[in-house]
């Protein structure tokens, strides 16, 4: 019994290394660009939201109160790093205004999915 929850316990810290000592992957939002005329976009790995109501500072505001964030870049667009609360897996959450509206999405930089946390914490953001 005691080896079995060496074991794990082995395990659980070897994922939490990894997690967050693995090298961070900058690559671009994996889904496709946004079609005129769409609002939103979900992919496996993120979630993208454009809309003209949203205000840039406010949402740069929320963002960069999150916990465990850093900021990669603020030009052309902000570019922020997030680190989930207990592995320390980590988002890139990229925020720009243009002609067509504010832009915000988040995508995992580790594995396939991100299990819908982006999605939830951009709603979060976004909500009045």
């Amino acid at each position: 019994m005691i080896k079995i929850f060496v074991l794990a316990l082995a395990g659980f810290a070897g994922l939490q290394l990894a997690a967050r000592f693995w090298p961070m992957v900058t690559s671009d939002w994996p889904g496709a660009p946004m079609a005129a005329g769409q609002t939103v976009q979900t992919h496996l790995s993120g979630f993208y939201i454009r809309r003209d109501d949203l205000s840039l500072t406010q949402i740069q505001d929320r963002i960069l109160a999150t916990p465990r964030h850093a900021v990669l870049t603020h030009e052309p667009r902000l570019k922020v790093v997030l680190r989930s609360r207990v592995w320390g897996f980590k988002d890139i959450v990229e925020l720009w205004r243009d002609e067509s509206g504010t832009h915000l999405r988040g995508y995992s930089t580790i594995g396939g999915s991100d299990w819908g946390s982006n999605k939830k914490r951009i709603k979060a953001w976004i909500a009045d």
